[in-house]
Parts: C-alpha cells; sequence; structure tokens
C-alpha cells in the first residue's frame, strides 16, 4: 500500500481479505501478541526493518529507524560496546573503501592463569577484502599483499 510506512511488512500482499481473515491465525501472533507466539511467514522474519539501510555484506549493514532519530548497526564478530562504529564509518567504507580497525577484547586462562587478550581484526571492510575474484570466476581467499594475479589455476 503505498500510502503506509514501512511498518506495514506483508499486510499489503494479501488482496482477497476473506482470505487473509480465515488464514491469518496460521502466520501472525495472537491479539496478546507473545513474543513466544510469532511465526514466520513462507519461511521468512522479520529480523530489523527501517527506512534505510547500508549493507556491506551479510551480517554486516545498518538500518536507520524512526526516521533517523535511531539506527541499528550489525557487524559479525565486532564487539560494539567497546568499538564505537558509526554511519560515517560504514559510508565512508562503501564510497572509499576505507577499512575501519577494531580491537575486541576476551579473558582468556592458560596455566590457571586469567589473561586479558586483546585481538584487533577489520572490523569494517568492503565486500571485496573477503574474497579474490580470478578471470575464470573462482574465488581464492584474501590475504594481505597478494592480488589475483598472484595465484595460479589449472
Amino acid at each position: 500500500n503505498p500510502n503506509e510506512d514501512f511498518t506495514q511488512q506483508f499486510n499489503a500482499v494479501v488482496k482477497d481479505r476473506d482470505f487473509y481473515n480465515e488464514n491469518a491465525k496460521y502466520f501472525f501472533p495472537t491479539i496478546k501478541a507473545d513474543v513466544y507466539d510469532e511465526k514466520k511467514i513462507l519461511g521468512l522474519a522479520i529480523e530489523r526493518q527501517g527506512t534505510a539501510m547500508y549493507a556491506l555484506a551479510p551480517k554486516n549493514y545498518m538500518i536507520e529507524t524512526n526516521y533517523c532519530a535511531n539506527s541499528k548497526i550489525k557487524l559479525k564478530g565486532v564487539n560494539q560496546k567497546t568499538n564505537k562504529i558509526t554511519k560515517d564509518q560504514i559510508v565512508e567504507c562503501i564510497e572509499e573503501g576505507k577499512i575501519t580497525k577494531c580491537t575486541n577484547m576476551r579473558l582468556g586462562q592458560k596455566n590457571h592463569k586469567m589473561s586479558q587478550l586483546s585481538i584487533e581484526k577489520n572490523g569494517i571492510t568492503g565486500i571485496h577484502t573477503k574474497m579474490v575474484v580470478l578471470e575464470n570466476q573462482s574465488c581464492c581467499p584474501f590475504m594481505y599483499g597478494l592480488t589475483a594475479n598472484d595465484y595460479s589455476y589449472e
């Protein structure tokens, strides 16, 4: 429905109202709307929704919600409590290819001693740093300093 915003979800897909009323109970929550009553429609579930999305790769995205008043950033493998990631960093990665480094802290035990480990990794990268596409369209893992010309194939 063009008159509704992004919160309409799957409501506007079904045109036949009688069919919708008869079958909605199989797909939607009860009147109490408990989270445990929610069912996936056609195997799909809405994880997050918003007005705009900036996606770098699967599970690496930012969604603007509440009409830009708030945004949700999802980055796989990055502790967002210690690393402050902003929308500007994601946009710079898309436009300029800028890579943002992040540091993850965790506790480890060795020889009955607890240690705090600091691991630095690429937090925001473009998808092109995850693999190298060769001339024959096969893919090889990305290694720092190597290009597609450094790989050989038969």
